[in-house]
């Protein structure tokens, strides 16, 4: 039998019958109707994970030299099937032992260490090798901590006790990011799988096609504003992706954008959710809590810096689709009204898990129900109907969809664990305290990497409660606000999921735009650009988190836009045609400028755009190109 028979009548079988067996596995335990204990069903979800993609991503990847090393991919599958049974057979043991008293059995030695091997390979082959450098300089971080200088030294941990913490015990790959990657993502992925199988998300392009139809990079900004919708009531940044991303992206993809692209503008709306009143996820509640002011005024103080979030995305997308003329939809493109009529009980899914999130359903629920809506509703026409060829064509998606978002969920669990281990993350606040001594700025700017890095694999909620415990008292020892030193360590433990390289909510975008991870890593995080610079705005001028007098407050918001414009403007360089250098300069130094309230900062950065302007229109003049599209920036859409 030749290889290539061998791949189609064993191996592609195989891979198949594991799929479905891997969703029916995640809809009964995510669903409750068979209840695991979360470390023995997190332990099975990444067991198939690993499975399949040993099965899927061959070691030799498209090379036919080294096909014989296909039998390696069978042991490490079979291993797979080990490690996970390992949390199961020994379920008492590991729930009764004493973390870091108990010793590790030979046993526990050979599962931790094939299993923390077995994550770093399939995250190399399902999305590269960047994560699995940095998870591997942290394993190497946390062994060799006592040859370490400064304040990067530590005692060093042994094998054993790397093996314990990042294997055994929650703080590691089984932890929070693979908890989240088990439950409400893959409910998401699953969700996002019968919207494409069934058809029912053509009615969601052809709207977008519709109501965009002759604007600048109008798919892009459909993404912006669904996922803003969306995601401020989804609780997670990935979910999000997924949730709207499975419609958005292709869409973009449909009309000349770049699969990079398009998954990093559906990565960083999805995260812009997590801040968008009213709801916020939960971290508006947990803030709230906290804090002590209440959720009404934590949701009103959020409002502004939100919609400068979407704003600099806006025009960020504005500009990219302006200097490459893309983003135009095609007439051809464009359909028939009378057809969107026909499909339009279609939105009837998006509106139920909408609507059961708002009532306060669990989003895996909510996505479970909305799902199954999916699959009856498909029934009422012909060429929509879910037979059982189309059902198994549905679930092997979604299993395959599935692949990289959890092998990487389980490689940042090494991250994650690696800093709890090491207390890498009190080293840096001790860091921030010694290092910047009474300059706020600097505190800030500390304090906001530090905020980054231990936001990195975790979801909004516990990220923004680690960081609140640690970044935000110094901000507010240093003179500003409650609740501005909490939205601080908040908005960067959200944009931590845009972050290269933990960014797992551009792995998301990329998985559904089939791109590079670190490649839409670091779209995204050009596309964020802006964003980062918002919280400086608002810790330096209060009024943008609505406090003080109206007057105040005004002049506030329109300096702050003009800010975000012109940062965009110079980043992308373009506003009214190609920018030159000095344009682009001036275009960023005036868009910093705004950032403080002072009225002389506020004269330069002015005059520093009016220049940039003046220059952009002089050129335009000349050159006969001004465009009636782009006379206008502000319509956008």
């Amino acid at each position: 039998m030749s290889s290539d028979t061998f791949e189609k009548k064993i191996i592609t079988p195989l891979t198949n019958a594991i799929c479905i067996v891997f969703v029916i596995y995640q809809i009964v335990t995510i669903s409750g109707l068979y209840v695991l204990d979360t470390s023995i069903q997190r332990a099975f979800h990444l067991g198939f994970v690993m499975a399949l993609t040993f099965l899927i991503f061959p070691i030799y990847g498209k090379s036919n030299s080294f096909r014989f090393l296909r039998v390696v991919d069978f042991i490490c599958c079979i291993l797979a099937f080990v490690i996970a049974s390992f949390f199961y057979v020994y379920f008492d043991y590991i729930f009764d032992r004493l973390p870091y008293v108990d010793p590790l059995t030979d046993v526990d030695m050979f599962i931790g260490v094939a299993a923390i091997l077995l994550v770093l390979e399939i995250t190399r082959r399902t999305s590269g090798i960047a994560l699995v450098i940095v998870a591997t300089c942290g394993l190497l971080y946390t062994y060799f901590g006592d040859y370490l200088p400064g304040f990067l030294h530590h005692s060093g941990k042994s094998v054993e006790e790397i093996v314990e913490h990042v294997f055994l015990l929650t703080d590691g790959i089984y932890g929070v990011p693979l908890s989240n990657a088990a439950t409400i993502i893959f409910a998401f992925v699953l969700f996002g799988a019968f919207l494409e199988k069934s058809g029912m998300n053509d009615l969601f392009m052809n709207l977008a096609c519709y109501w965009t139809k002759n604007a600048k990079g109008g798919p892009a900004k459909v993404a912006i504003f669904g996922s803003a919708m969306f995601g401020t009531i989804s609780g997670s940044a990935v979910a999000n992706v997924y949730g709207t991303g499975n419609i958005t992206i292709p869409m973009m993809q449909k009309v000349g954008y770049k699969p990079a692209f398009a998954g990093a503008v559906e990565a960083v709306a999805s995260t812009g959710g997590q801040i968008m009143p009213p709801v916020m996820g939960s971290a508006a509640f947990i803030m709230a809590d906290i804090t002590g002011v209440g959720y009404l005024a934590v949701a009103k103080a959020a409002l502004l810096p939100a919609i400068l979030y979407y704003a600099s995305l806006f025009f960020m997308i504005h500009f990219e689709a302006c200097k490459h003329n893309a983003g135009t939809i095609p007439p051809e493109m464009i359909p028939d009204v009378r057809r969107i009529y026909r499909q339009i009980y279609y939105v009837s899914a998006i509106l139920l898990l909408i609507v059961l999130m708002v009532m306060g359903c669990s989003p895996v629920f909510s996505a479970l129900l909305s799902t199954l809506s999916i699959y009856l509703m498909s029934f009422i026409r012909k060429d929509t109907r879910m037979g059982i060829r189309k059902l198994y064509d549905t679930f092997v998606f979604a299993a395959k969809n599935s692949l990289m978002i959890t092998s990487c969920c389980a490689c940042a669990g090494i991250v994650v664990g690696v800093i709890t281990l090491t207390g890498l993350g009190f080293t840096f606040i001790n860091f921030v305290s010694s290092v910047a001594g009474d300059n706020r700025f600097i505190i800030l700017v500390l304090i906001m990497l530090v905020c980054i890095i231990m936001g990195m694999g975790v979801p909004t909620a516990p990220a923004y409660i680690l960081v609140a415990s640690l970044g935000a008292p110094l901000i507010i020892k240093s003179g500003f606000s409650v609740v501005s030193a909490h939205l601080f360590v908040l908005y960067y433990a959200v944009l931590s999921v845009i972050t290269p390289p933990v960014c797992l909510a551009s792995y998301a975008g990329a998985a559904i735009a089939d791109a590079s991870a670190m490649r839409t890593g670091m779209v995204g995080m050009k596309l964020a650009c802006v964003s980062f610079i918002i919280p400086f705005m608002f810790i330096y001028q209060p009024n943008l988190l609505l406090e003080g007098d109206w007057f105040s407050l005004i002049q506030a918001a329109c300096t702050s836009f003009l800010g975000v414009i012109s940062i965009a403007a110079g980043v992308q360089g373009y506003f009214k045609t190609n920018a030159n250098i000095v344009e682009r300069a001036l275009f960023i130094v005036g868009g910093f400028m705004m950032v403080d309230s002072g009225k002389i900062t506020d004269v330069i950065g002015i005059a520093c755009i009016v220049l940039a302007v003046a220059s952009q229109i002089i050129k335009c003049r000349a050159a006969g190109k001004c465009s009636m599209e782009t006379e206008n920036i502000t319509k956008g859409a």
